[in-house]
């Protein structure tokens, strides 16, 4: 893979570590076999029918992994370092302490977080009690719990693009560590479970009664879901252990409609395109698309035309991890962006879950269940916005 190009200076950079908390599980390991075995955290709460909730299913971190005595107004920041914990550690980069091992400068380390709601349970105890915090509401919250957690004093930032924001943590921390900014970057997202959203996107009616189908002949719309996934990422040359490398970030704005997409995917496609040339790859270099497969009818529907504009008649395999985790917005493209990493360390294709009448019409060549492919080496994974923010993410193997 062509190194990522920052700055005038070129520099490949490695993932060394990864970490997950999903609905599926409460570490990277165990969201990835549940993944595997195909399947899904989709049901139905009796909490949220109880609430009066025009849909009671979702996708949540269940209480064996947060436990019941951690505050909504807390539990992205206990997300986030359960999952920076793991990455961190799977990276040797931590103490039993958890503090940043010895010799490693804790100011040339950053933290880059996406996010879409933030920590919006301050915003649900606030409605309950009457105060409200700012400095405890903001999304900044998130990747602070972090960085304090760890010891960790370099750039601490932000990302508030949506659904596509942990593909936007991620390019930015690569294009940090590609520069020589920084030595070590922590990426990805952050969402804890909202009420907020789910009445929203209810409102909207995007929301499926029964759970999301992508790709599917039938599919009605998305699932909420929640959930953290970070990646540490160094410079190759530096790393102990490379898992993975980071290739190009592809962007585009469609510039069309506040939450539809362009109906021909030419956004889409153009971020894919970017993203493949960026990383001095041709088309024919992918070997799984990690899709953004909400199962909603317009964005699936575009998504599919983008593939056939990138790829032409026979796209690469493809499949969502929505069906499985649901929709975790901002991190969405972080917990794909780490299961892409086990894909290809694996060389296994996870599976499109809760999808099983295929809409024939979309041209596909949807993994319905776990597929070896030895030869995997490279990866597109792709999440797309609100407001027409696209991404693509290209990872590819380990030398």
């Amino acid at each position: 893979m062509t190194p990522v190009e920052a700055l005038g200076r070129r520099a490949e950079v490695a993932v060394t570590g990864t970490g997950a908390v999903s609905a599926l599980g409460g570490d990277t390991a165990s969201t990835w076999r549940h993944v595997l075995d195909g399947r899904t955290a989709v049901r139905h709460w009796p909490d949220l029918a109880a609430e009066g909730h025009a849909v009671d299913v979702a996708c949540r971190v269940g209480h064996d992994v947060i436990g019941p005595e951690v505050a909504a107004s807390r539990r992205g920041r206990a997300l986030a370092v359960r999952a920076s914990h793991e990455a961190l550690g799977d990276a040797g980069l931590i103490g039993e302490d958890g503090r940043l091992v010895d010799g490693l400068d804790p100011g040339r380390v950053g933290v880059f977080v996406g996010t879409t709601m933030g920590e919006s349970g301050v915003y649900e105890d606030a409605e309950a009690s009457g105060h409200f915090d700012l400095a405890e509401g903001g999304s900044h919250v998130l990747a602070q719990a972090i960085a304090r957690a760890h010891g960790i004093t370099g750039p601490v930032r932000t990302l508030g693009t949506a659904c596509a924001a942990g593909n936007y943590a991620i390019g930015a921390a690569a294009r940090a560590v590609a520069s020589g900014r920084l030595d070590v970057a922590v990426a990805g997202g952050v969402e804890p479970f909202s009420r907020i959203a789910m009445v929203g996107f209810a409102r909207m009616r995007a929301m499926a009664p029964d759970g999301c189908a992508p790709f599917g002949a039938g599919r009605r719309g998305m699932t909420l879901g929640e959930g953290a996934a970070l990646l540490v990422l160094a410079r190759a040359d530096d790393a102990v252990r490379v898992r993975a490398v980071v290739g190009g970030l592809g962007l585009s704005a469609d510039a069309h409609h506040p939450t539809a997409p362009r109906e021909d995917g030419s956004g889409m496609a153009a971020a894919m395109a970017s993203a493949l040339r960026l990383s001095g790859l041709s088309p024919d270099d992918i070997g799984w698309v990690s899709a953004h497969g909400t199962g909603t009818p317009r964005s699936d529907a575009a998504e599919a035309l983008a593939l056939h504009t990138v790829f032409g008649d026979a796209p690469p395999p493809v499949s969502s991890a929505k069906g499985a985790l649901g929709h975790a917005l901002g991190a969405a493209t972080a917990l794909e962006a780490v299961l892409a990493v086990r894909a290809l360390e694996s060389g296994v294709l996870p599976p499109n879950a809760g999808t099983s009448d295929l809409d024939g019409s979309l041209g596909l060549d949807v993994v319905l269940r776990a597929r070896p492919d030895p030869d995997l080496r490279h990866v597109l994974s792709c999440g797309y916005a609100f407001g027409g923010l696209n991404s693509a993410l290209v990872l590819g193997r380990a030398a």
